[in-house]
């Protein structure tokens, strides 16, 4: 079974729930909770919302690509809820990529938001690394 670290509100608990049942998911709310995670267990995704932490997204971005245990752990990143309008989805994509993270979704503007990221973390899971089991 896939384990995935979580990092967003708790707003968005039954959306990751069910889009990616069947995996093992680790809800974290706070930079903290996610460090004291990270210290343990390996992870074969870490999903990060925009709105992490009031916004310390990138700070988790961070904490992940510093550090070598998790330097190859596939980040996918995701704004679910309504908020930043002055910020695109453009912009957000390119600077959590510029970060390391494989993939962002808005889910916002998604009428099909579960099965999108369903199939994103299924992709992510599955490249990477060699002793993941395979998709969500």
């Amino acid at each position: 079974m896939n384990k995935i670290l979580v990092a967003d509100v708790p707003q968005m608990d039954a959306r990751y729930a069910a889009a990616l049942g069947g995996c093992e998911i680790e809800f974290v709310r706070t930079l903290a909770q996610a460090r004291q995670a990270l210290g343990g267990a390996r992870h074969d995704l870490v999903v990060i919302g925009v709105y992490f932490d009031d916004s310390r997204m990138f700070d988790l971005m961070r904490v992940l690509r510093t550090d070598p245990r998790h330097a190859e752990t596939p980040i996918l990143c995701v704004r679910g809820r309504p908020g930043l309008a002055a910020v695109s989805t453009r912009t957000l994509e390119d600077s959590v990529k510029a970060l390391g993270a494989r993939e962002f979704i808005d889910l916002v503007s998604e009428e099909d938001g579960e099965r999108i990221l369903r199939e994103a973390a299924g992709r992510l899971i599955s490249s990477g690394s060699p002793t993941s089991g395979g998709t969500p």
